[in-house]
């Protein structure tokens, strides 16, 4: 019988696409919730030696980190079937566009929210001009693709997907934390779109915490960082 585990922070947006592509491949896992604060688990440094952080995926006693590996990982380790979906397209191209999203969502988008909840002044108020820039440049993204959606790339949920999940409780921490409005539907009706169909989805539901307790936690947790780390953690 196969052991899988995810070491996880429940806030943290890495984690929730990896345990929704888990749940998505229809494979059974164990949460293990690490600490949110210092000090770190033993177990979390013996598993993430080199990063140390979440999340890690733990597959037979063996561990994988960085949540685009781990994303990869799990497309290889559990392979497309009669029973279990691909998390990638068909066509070699369309692939491509799933990575390249996902790589954008992940290293530009994700990464510049979360500067809202730990950086101040000058890199702020950076984060929060090109948070929005970043909204649109996905909505124009979806558009160039052509399709009608629901998903990123259209009728198939993809890497793209599971990178962007996190938007579905973040949204409103991103609005707080920045102080600021994403546009709305009738100008980037793609992303809206898509948000509404994501937040419909028994796995999403699952893998991500409510936004009213995110925001709470967001909010709590600027105010600590700004006591203990005013340069910014």
């Amino acid at each position: 019988m196969e052991e899988v585990k995810l070491l996880l922070i429940r806030s943290s947006p890495f984690a929730m696409s990896c345990a929704l592509a888990l749940r998505e491949k229809g494979i059974k896992f164990e949460e293990v919730h690490e600490n949110s604060l210092p000090p770190k688990t033993d177990r979390l440094l013996r598993s993430n030696p080199v990063y140390k952080q979440v999340p890690v995926l733990i597959h037979n006693g063996k561990p994988v980190s960085q949540s685009l590996v781990i994303l990869e990982y799990i497309e290889e380790a559990w392979p497309p079937s009669d029973t279990t979906p691909s998390l990638l397209p068909g066509s070699a191209y369309d692939r491509s566009l799933s990575r390249f999203w996902a790589d954008f969502i992940n290293k530009k988008f994700i990464e510049t929210g979360l500067k809202l909840m730990k950086r101040f002044g000058e890199e702020h108020a950076t984060a929060r001009k090109e948070i929005v820039e970043q909204f649109i440049t996905m909505e124009e993204g979806m558009r160039a693709i052509g399709s009608e959606g629901p998903y990123f790339l259209g009728d198939q949920m993809s890497l793209a997907d599971v990178a962007l999940v996190p938007l579905v409780p973040w949204l409103p921490s991103f609005e707080a934390l920045g102080e600021l409005k994403f546009p709305g539907p009738e100008q980037c009706g793609r992303m809206h779109k898509w948000l509404d169909a994501m937040r419909e989805l028994p796995n999403v539901v699952a893998s991500v915490p409510p936004a009213d307790w995110l925001s709470q936690y967001t909010a709590t947790l600027r105010r600590f960082i700004a006591e203990h780390y005013p340069g910014g953690a």
